[in-house]
């Protein structure tokens, strides 16, 4: 049995006032199941549920809602049953004599170790919508490919529609995808692996609440239709993203792979962790100040802290070769801003669909100090090395490389957990 009180590790980003939910399976058991991460264990509710009576229930209806394999049904749970839920997961962990401790053979079915599992995506991705939305990375990617700086991204968030096909959990590797690539010599076409791999530090969102085909919601109304964060590292091939941008956008330098971490922090637990954005006119809807995307309130995003660090293999065992830090809060829109202008359309929403904030660099990058969130930037697109060491520079990924996406929020009480992903080579050509 684990006995109460559960002991957080030092630098366990699953602490009391986290609770993230999530899918996984083990090796003994291979059925998906859903559980919350608190410490080095899974609480299994896939498996409690079997023992909550009547009363355990009342809070989610009396309707089994972990039995599914993945988060939907939870997810699609009014806000403040989610919310009841999650307070009494944190009583249960908070009193010796609750269920999960003082009968046995529900203790032995709830606890399952950290170490034990096999993590799965939380939901089945239906649609991926990724943003660009860092004041800081579009200027940079403006300069380094000597064009102006896009007008529209002072007056709307800037987005486009991703492959949901391609989204990956942490730990599965990505292998360098091959394309169509421009010759800067001749002009000519060529199809071959990419030999410009990037990663792009960012935060993913993931809706909560279905919204019908037609209506559209505000950036503050937004809020009720998230469920919670995940890290994300949205990989891109920059030669073939390039090559095939004008003058409808990328395709496939940025469909190959969308890694995502597997716990899902919820909105819930991120409340006392709302801040206002370090852009003076956020709150204003822009240049234009389009109505749906004015914020009313003052604390219009949250207090989250992104670290990404890239670990290549070495004589001497896998050294990290830099590490940037950037914020959320540097964003020139929120969250909610881009939740909201992706439904200004009349898309509607589905419960599981996938919002990335685009890249987040942050002001004030030096040698010392990185702050910017892909090697695109960091390397002055690929022209100098982002760090060197006495064995490697570092221009873009070689295969082998590993993505070591870290968030958490500024007092580090609040954490997503690891997300790492490994370059492979590429898959066999096409004969």
């Amino acid at each position: 049995m684990v006995s109460w009180p559960i002991l957080i590790p030092d630098n366990c980003p699953f602490t009391f006032a986290n609770l993230p939910f999530g899918v996984f399976s083990t090796a003994a058991n291979k059925s998906k199941h859903i559980g919350v991460a608190i410490g080095d264990f899974i609480i299994d509710l896939s498996s409690l549920e079997h023992h909550l009576d009547d009363t355990n229930f009342e809070c989610l209806g009396g309707d089994p809602v972990f039995q599914n394999g993945d988060l939907e049904r939870f997810a699609s749970l009014p806000t403040e049953t989610r919310r009841a839920w999650r307070e009494t997961m944190i009583s249960w962990l908070n009193d010796p004599e609750s269920l999960l401790f003082k009968s046995e053979s529900a203790n032995v079915t709830a606890f399952v170790a950290m170490k034990d599992a096999i993590m799965h995506l939380p939901f089945a991705i239906g649609a991926f919508t990724d943003f660009m939305c860092s004041d800081v990375h579009v200027e940079n990617c403006s300069i380094l490919a000597g064009a102006s700086t896009p007008q529209g991204h002072y007056n709307f968030p800037l987005g486009y529609n991703g492959r949901a096909s391609s989204v990956i959990v942490t730990g599965q590797p990505v292998h360098r995808p091959q394309g169509v690539v421009s010759s800067k010599q001749d002009s000519s076409y060529t199809y071959q692996p990419s030999s410009m791999i990037d990663y792009e530090a960012e935060i993913g969102i993931l809706i909560g609440k279905h919204l019908p085909l037609g209506q559209v919601i505000t950036a503050d109304q937004a809020d009720e239709y998230i469920f919670g964060f995940v890290s994300l590292n949205d990989w891109s091939a920059r030669d073939i993203q390039f090559t095939e941008m004008v003058p409808l956008g990328p395709l496939n330098g940025k469909s190959f792979a969308t890694s995502i971490s597997p716990w899902v922090v919820m909105l819930e637990a991120m409340e006392w962790h709302r801040c206002p954005s370090t852009v003076v006119d956020l709150r204003d809807g822009g240049m234009a100040k389009v109505p749906h995307l004015c914020h009313q309130k003052t604390e219009s995003t949250w207090d989250l802290e992104v670290e990404v660090s890239v670990l290549r293999p070495g004589p001497n065992g896998q050294k990290p070769l830099l590490t940037s830090h950037s914020k959320l809060r540097d964003l020139r829109w929120s969250p909610g801003q881009m939740i909201a202008h992706l439904s200004s359309s009349g898309c509607g929403l589905e419960i599981g669909d996938l919002v990335g904030t685009g890249t987040i660099s942050s002001p004030g990058d030096s040698p010392s100090s990185r702050t910017l969130g892909c090697l695109f930037e960091l390397t002055d697109g690929g022209k100098k090395p982002a760090a060197t060491s006495q064995e490697q520079c570092l221009f873009y990924l070689k295969d082998g490389d590993e993505v070591l996406l870290d968030v958490w929020n500024s007092t580090r009480t609040i954490g997503f957990g690891n997300l790492r992903s490994q370059l492979l080579g590429p898959r066999s050509s096409i004969d």
